[in-house]
């Protein structure tokens, strides 16, 4: 029995033996493709691989239920279609036919914190960058990010992998000699910064997310303090910033504020080029909206709801989110890679056939390799035509 879409399907066989080889078989599993512990077809696991990147595993595994009764699976059976899946492997590349031209790239990056499944362990960083030409309007209070990509990163990823995948795409993509403008925006993380070193005529630029985020956890409620720091910062007064905020230190009463003033003094003084830039390019700048990416992107499937991740599972989820964002059809795609690895199976079991033949056919058979005009280095003219 084999559960479909549409039903579970029960069909019955012959199980063959190959009297030559001693081998046994069901050849109907072998013509429609099915493998020897193989329980789902493909068209069903494509579907609940696909419902995987929005539901739980569980969730997932009824969707089928509720439409064909005896249908439904277990989330681990979600789970290892997943795996068998492998997102995180697939190459799908789109170079355009000729490359494009703009003025500037932005290039936006950030991490989830993904809560580990391992008792007592701490959180790990699934990484999230994403390009884009610009932001136009869509709506009263809504833009959209054009010609926008995707990528994810798993924890333990180096920064000069990262930015090399990023360059690639870069160069594949784009006509970089009439770029005017490639700006890499973050949190001011070193991972983020380090792809202004990685990528030429790059620059990085302070997110304003976090920046206004830094300038209240100084102020704090005041909001004279507040609107004083913010006019500094932006004035790009380095001197009259720093003597706000140790005015600041000063005033605190608890270790707990001044830890944090602390932590925002060492934060906007290591940032000071990217807030710079910030004021320098403000015209060409178009905002960075990197945590409201990673909300949409990855929390909304790995940090938001009170579960527990493994590293491999965290990136599986991660990439199958991010295809999914870059307009990749996951359900074709499981059904392309299933179909693929039959093909290199039939591939690998017809050329093993071929080799046993000869031994199995014996000497009462026909010698193979004994037509003259068919051996390689035959003179004969009519040899490459026949071969």
């Amino acid at each position: 029995t084999m559960l479909s879409p549409f039903w579970p399907v029960t069909y019955h066989r012959t199980y063959f033996k190959n009297n030559n080889t001693g081998k046994y078989a069901y050849l109907v599993d072998k013509t429609v493709g099915y493998s020897p512990h193989q329980r789902l077809d493909d068209l069903l696991a494509a579907d609940l691989v696909d419902a995987a990147a929005e539901l739980s595993y569980r969730k997932a595994g009824m969707i089928p239920e509720k439409y064909v009764p005896g249908t439904g699976v277990s989330g681990q059976t979600v789970l290892n279609l997943v795996r068998r899946f492998k997102p995180e492997q697939i190459q799908i590349k789109e170079r355009p036919k000729a490359k494009k031209e703009c003025e500037a790239i932005y290039v936006e990056a950030d991490e989830d914190h993904v809560p580990n499944q391992e008792p007592g362990a701490r959180a790990f960083q699934q990484k999230l960058v994403y390009v884009h030409e610009g932001v136009e309007r869509i709506g009263k209070n809504r833009n959209k990010l054009i010609g926008k990509k995707y990528f994810t990163f798993p924890p333990g990823t180096k920064s000069e992998e990262i930015w090399n995948t990023i360059w690639r795409y870069l160069d594949d993509t784009y006509e970089l000699e009439k770029v005017e403008h490639i700006f890499i925006l973050g949190d001011g993380a070193g991972w983020i910064k380090s792809g202004a070193e990685y990528i030429p005529n790059a620059r990085y630029v302070m997110d304003g997310f976090h920046l206004k985020q830094a300038i209240y956890g100084a102020a704090g409620a005041d909001e004279d303090n507040r609107a004083a720091l913010a006019e500094a910062i932006w004035a790009g007064k380095w001197a009259e910033m720093n003597r706000l905020l140790i005015s600041f230190l000063e005033e605190a009463q608890v270790d707990s504020r001044r830890n944090t003033i602390e932590n925002v003094i060492r934060y906007l003084n290591n940032n000071w080029s990217g807030i710079r830039a910030r004021q320098a390019y403000q015209d060409v700048l178009v905002g960075c909206s990197a945590e409201g990416h990673v909300s949409h992107v990855l929390s909304a499937r790995l940090s938001s709801r009170p579960m527990g991740w493994s590293h491999v599972g965290a990136n599986q989820m991660a990439h199958l989110r991010v295809h999914k964002v870059n307009g990749i059809n996951l359900r074709q795609t499981y059904l392309r890679k299933r179909k693929d690895e039959k093909r290199r199976q039939i591939d690998t079991e017809l050329v093993e056939s071929l080799k046993a033949l000869p031994k199995a056919s014996g000497s009462s058979y026909e010698t193979f390799d004994n037509i003259p005009s068919l051996r390689w280095g035959s003179g004969l003219s009519l040899g490459h035509l026949l071969r």
